[in-house]
């Protein structure tokens, strides 16, 4: 009970967001400064009569402390009425007080606080007044700093550089810092008050809103519950039953009303998606109820659709045996044949020609059409799909066999004369009978296309085998040529690529994959650094070019453990010169894929944890042809790496992805100029340029310059007169086993000297 008539007396209840929540503002907090006033003032007067001792002083004080007591009683009874005047007096009855003090009081302890009461004006004034009336105290009490400061120096209060800088604080603060806070927090919560205010308003506005759309949704609609029970219905649900109302319905469960015809025992029949039912008041209504799920209240809208005719029609067409034909062996969106039907209509063409038949095969694969399905959506993709089919019969001949095999892909058996049996005569003709444009509402988008091509020249083939082949030389078409042609080398290519995967699957497993290292010199001919490089040896004895498992080891997503079998060979080789002091580093090269992958980088940052000095023996190329380098990830990654401070240069610079743009994203600081532009040297003169500006580039970045592929003296000779840092090449040394540099006891690495 008291603590209710505490609440209600200083109106500490939930303020409704109307117009009068700043007068209820300005009365709570005047009734809580008055209480506590009322406090403070009783507890200067009891302590008064306590140390009361006959002095004229001391009735003095006691006196006061009776009439303030007296004077705040009296304004917290007139706040219940009055607030106005209370919220004038209390503030005049602080001036009034320090006034008083400073006037009356010759004691510092006094003076001290009649100014505080002047300088707490302010902050009172602002709760019950505007900002600008605040701000007039404020600039007043400049004068009531002076004469503290005038007294103080007279009465030789503790005058000296501490006091002053403590009177200026304080009012500072009082003046300022405390009434500008409580503004800009008046301001703020008067701002949200209103925005408050306003998303009530849309709130009532937007739940009009829904209601209005519920009930002009154009189909009968219920809202119902997870068990069933129908919460509203809109008048055309309702006139789906025309002898009962709103009221009948609703409360009421929706099996009282309609029953499953596909699943009867089904109570829940109503939250499929799609469910066909019968009303139960007339067995001859049919009704395909649509559910939708609203899952912040976790109640249904239930769509029904009043299929009585499409029933009738559909039960008919299904009687049907060109439904039944047309169901299994076309296909539903472009009523071409399907995989199987396509297979067996060539067949039968090619087991029912004469001899020296000659034929081509090509599977026509629509390019990027995942991008065009996400941009349209679904309806409008297959709209693509459609036109193009439509548009690629009208320019096939007749003795075309075309069909839809799965998706986006398209198969055409066409008879070809001698003459197109030449790929380039046959190219075009595949090219004049694809369409360029599909238009999809007003848009006309340019199509690309992926082909794989196949022979047939009477040689006993069947239409499966001529698809595979397709599929072997699609997998080869690029986007510079879209059109690829199956062949016997192609097919044993594939058959020794799959081959060299499972071989290689195992030479990573068994850690049969070496480094060697290569020296990369500085222009006196010291060994600055060794690049580390992957070989790979056969049991016969002959090594398979990097160049090719290394691609194939991406391919097949062998990369990541690649590297890391790699990386632990190199580390264990950096550990043992470490102890050694031997202090040159060593490049590893990262194509991409090995950043991507979160096993590796997380092996990569702990060797880095727990060995300091990694970060200074081994350095990091990038492959900049890699597509995966424009990955946000990669560069949030390298950026990382740089912070603990790897090296990090940009491998085969302007051959990759964006080479302009990597020197942005990715914070390296050595650029490598690759081997095609360092070959030609010093006779082209259109390289020797791109190496200039190469250098003048890297030196405007603060970045050091690593020319590969240096063969010659004069090579060398010509990149350290313009400035390159280091070289490296078979002029200087080729790569060799690590193990030539760490064999009795690392001898060769503690020399580190090559002279040319």
């Amino acid at each position: 009970m008291f603590l209710n008539f505490f609440k209600q007396y200083f109106v500490l209840d939930d303020l409704d967001n109307d117009e009068k929540h700043s007068i209820r503002f300005r009365i709570s907090a005047l009734r809580i400064l008055l209480s506590a006033s009322l406090i403070a003032i009783l507890g200067f007067t009891i302590h008064s009569l306590i140390e009361l001792d006959g002095s004229e002083e001391g009735f003095l004080f006691l006196s006061l402390g009776l009439l303030y007591t007296i004077m705040t009683s009296c304004l917290m009874m007139l706040s219940r009425r009055f607030h106005r005047f209370a919220s004038m007096a209390l503030p005049a009855l602080i001036a009034l007080t320090g006034v008083l003090f400073i006037a009356i009081s010759g004691t510092s302890n006094g003076i001290e606080f009649g100014v505080i009461s002047l300088y707490s004006l302010p902050l009172v004034i602002r709760l019950f007044y505007n900002f600008k009336i605040s701000l007039f105290f404020s600039a007043a009490n400049v004068l009531t700093l002076v004469t503290d400061l005038y007294l103080s120096r007279q009465q030789d209060m503790y005058w000296g550089t501490g006091t002053l800088y403590m009177q200026l604080m304080l009012f500072a603060l009082l003046n300022f810092g405390l009434p500008l806070s409580v503004s800009r927090m008046l301001k703020t919560l008067h701002l949200s008050i209103n925005r408050l205010r306003d998303l009530a308003d849309r709130l009532n506005h937007q739940s009009d809103l829904y209601e209005e759309i519920f009930e002009h949704t154009g189909t009968p609609t219920l809202l119902c519950d997870k068990k069933g029970i129908v919460l509203k219905l809109n008048q055309k649900a309702l006139d789906l039953f025309p002898e009962d109302s709103a009221n009948d319905i609703e409360g009421t469960k929706i099996n009282d009303w309609i029953a499953s015809t596909s699943d009867a025992s089904n109570k829940f029949f109503w939250q499929k998606n799609v469910s066909e039912c019968v009303l139960k008041s007339n067995t001859k209504s049919f009704l395909e109820v649509h559910r939708s799920s609203l899952t912040t209240h976790g109640h249904y809208v239930l769509h029904l659709q009043d299929i009585t005719h499409l029933r009738a029609l559909t039960e008919e067409l299904e009687t049907t045996q060109q439904t039944n034909s047309r169901l299994a062996h076309f296909d539903s969106l472009t009523r071409l044949p399907n995989h199987q039907n396509f297979c067996n209509q060539v067949n039968h063409r090619i087991r029912n020609v004469s001899d020296y038949y000659t034929g081509a095969m090509f599977i026509i694969r629509i390019s990027q059409f995942k991008l065009l399905n996400k941009q349209y959506g679904r309806e409008q993709s297959n709209k693509v799909i459609l036109n193009f089919s439509r548009t690629l019969q009208a320019r096939l001949s007749d003795k075309t066999i075309s069909g839809r095999l799965r998706g986006v892909k398209f198969a055409c058996f066409m008879p070809v004369g001698q003459t197109y049996l030449i790929q380039r005569n046959l190219r075009t003709l595949i090219k004049s009978v694809l369409p360029e444009q599909i238009r999809i509402g007003e848009d006309i988008l340019n199509i690309d296309y992926q082909i794989g091509v196949a022979y047939y020249q009477n040689e006993g083939e069947t239409a499966e085998e001529l698809l595979e082949r397709c599929e072997m030389a699609l997998e080869y078409s690029t986007s510079a040529e879209r059109i690829a042609f199956f062949d016997q080398q192609l097919e044993a290519k594939l058959i020794q690529e799959h081959k060299l995967g499972l071989a290689l699957g195992d030479a990573i497993k068994n850690k049969h994959i070496q480094i060697w290292l290569q020296p990369q010199v500085i222009s006196s001919g010291e060994i600055r650094s060794f690049e580390a490089l992957a070989r790979w040896r056969l049991e016969d004895g002959s090594y398979v070019s990097p160049i090719v498992f290394i691609r194939l080891a991406e391919e097949l997503g062998l990369l990541p453990k690649l590297a890391e079998n790699l990386l632990r060979q190199l580390v264990d080789v950096l550990e043992a010169w470490h102890q050694e002091s031997i202090k040159t580093p060593i490049a590893f090269n990262l194509a991409g894929q090995e950043l991507m992958n979160d096993v590796f980088f997380a092996l990569l940052m702990s060797m880095t944890s727990e060995r300091p000095w990694l970060s200074e023996m081994l350095e990091l190329e990038i492959t900049e042809t890699s597509p995966v380098m424009t990955n946000p990830l990669i560069h949030k990654r390298l950026r990382a790496l740089s912070q603990y401070g790897y090296s990090i240069a940009i491998d085969d610079f302007g051959t990759g992805q964006a080479s302009m743009g990597q020197l942005i994203d990715i914070p390296a600081n050595i650029l490598k100029i690759d081997r095609r532009f360092v070959a030609p040297l010093p006779d082209d003169k259109r390289h020797l340029d791109i190496v200039k500006s190469t250098i003048q580039l890297a030196r405007s970045l603060n970045m050091s310059v690593i020319a590969e592929g240096i063969e010659t003296r004069e090579q060398a000779n010509l990149l350290i007169s313009l400035g390159c840092d280091t070289l490296q090449g078979y002029y200087f040394g080729k790569p060799s086993p690590i193990s030539e540099w760490t064999e009795n006891n690392n001898e060769k690495a503690k020399q580190l000297r090559m002279v040319y």
